[in-house]
């Protein structure tokens, strides 16, 4: 007997799954931020490189590295990568450190005109679609463990960090639950271990787990709310609060409702206690990522309102019955389009060689053996 409670979950499952897919980076994209990665360490470990005689681990971070890419809607993917120098970060002046990193890139013949210093980073800028953000890095033998610390021009110190444990942390918090384009949506997971290399192998959606997936969601409807925002909320604020309140849901649209409505709850609870919510990374709680919260009260005021209208948007699409479309386009934005012209000639296919039926519930999919077949379309208009 048809669910129409599963049913309604593995439509609005079906959307999701294909948005997210919209927002892959593709195999050309990702083999040229490969290319330029490699092309980037061996500047680092050249002749001309000031730290060529020094041992270094150079290394993905960021929505690279965990596998949350999202295709931006206008503007470069930004790609983060960590050059961390095997000396204690006391025995290095920070300022010294990232000065030398400039100096290199600035005088070297092909990144010359390409190359800005940021408060924490080294920016490549790339003509066409990519920047790419070098972060150097000491090691912290104080926390020990994949402990790091990063320059910081603002406030000309030391700022602790943690990529690698961070990553492990975020891994963890998928609890190794995987959607699949046919299996998941039939609300079963599958199990799968993951292996972190140094520049990740490039992900189909369908290996994808709903946690990375929600991520990306997340994401994409940050681009689109505050599209005319000055202060919208970083990724790693998101990604950070997504896997910390993740609880193993299966389903993509039931798991983005537990997460909004969780995010919601942890708001109020801050809010009862008097001060704002702080999102620390998990693996190294001296590094504050909402920090630029502290003096930017209009931000957080606007990541408080948008999130609590996101989770009483997105309640009333898993809730109510009927088209959700328009929901789906104010919510994500004109790639829902794409979607829908992508499934429209998918149907078509699945009509025209007889494999489209019908659940009970109203539900469109592909025939199985308990599913109505759908009458093939026949066009009588040029008769």
């Amino acid at each position: 007997m048809s669910d129409p409670v599963k049913d309604r979950a593995i439509a609005l499952d079906r959307m999701l799954f294909d948005i997210c897919e919209t927002l892959q980076l593709t195999e050309a994209q990702h083999g040229k931020a490969e290319e330029r990665y490699k092309a980037i360490a061996r500047v680092l470990d050249g002749p001309n490189s000031p730290f060529s005689e020094i041992e270094s681990n150079l290394y993905p971070q960021g929505s690279m590295r965990l596998g949350t890419t999202v295709k931006p809607i206008e503007g470069p993917h930004d790609l983060d990568f960590v050059c961390e120098f095997a000396v204690s970060h006391e025995l290095v002046n920070p300022m010294t450190l990232l000065d030398e990193m400039y100096d290199l890139f600035k005088s070297h013949g092909v990144y010359g005109g390409m190359v800005d210093k940021k408060n924490r980073c080294v920016r490549i800028t790339y003509k066409d679609e990519f920047y790419l953000d070098i972060l150097p890095a000491c090691r912290d033998h104080g926390n020990g463990g994949t402990c790091i610390q990063v320059p910081d021009r603002d406030q000309k110190s030391w700022s602790p960090s943690n990529p690698l444990g961070y990553a492990q942390w975020f891994e963890n918090s998928t609890r190794r639950v995987r959607v699949t384009k046919f299996a998941a949506f039939d609300g079963r997971a599958m199990d799968k271990a993951a292996s972190i290399q140094p520049v990740p192998d490039l992900q189909a959606t369908e290996e994808k787990t709903v946690l990375q997936l929600i991520v990306q969601l997340l994401k994409r409807w940050r681009d689109i709310h505050y599209s005319d925002s000055t202060f919208p909320p970083i990724s790693i604020v998101l990604t950070t609060l997504a896997a910390d309140l993740y609880q193993g849901e299966v389903f993509l649209s039931h798991g983005l409702l537990a997460i909004l409505e969780r995010m919601v709850a942890r708001l109020d609870a801050a809010h009862a206690m008097g001060h704002r919510l702080e999102v620390l990374n998990p693996s190294h709680r001296e590094e504050d990522f909402s920090e630029r919260w502290k003096d930017n009260l209009r931000a957080y005021h606007e990541f408080d309102s948008g999130i609590r209208m996101f989770a009483k948007a997105w309640r009333n699409v898993c809730l109510k019955s009927g088209n959700p479309n328009n929901d789906f386009e104010e919510l994500f934005g004109e790639v829902v389009n794409n979607v829908l012209v992508r499934q429209a000639r998918g149907l078509q296919v699945l009509r025209e060689n007889d494999r489209l039926g019908i659940r009970a519930s109203g539900v469109i999919t592909s025939v199985a053996s308990s599913i109505s077949p759908m009458l093939r379309n026949t066009n009588h208009g040029a008769k």
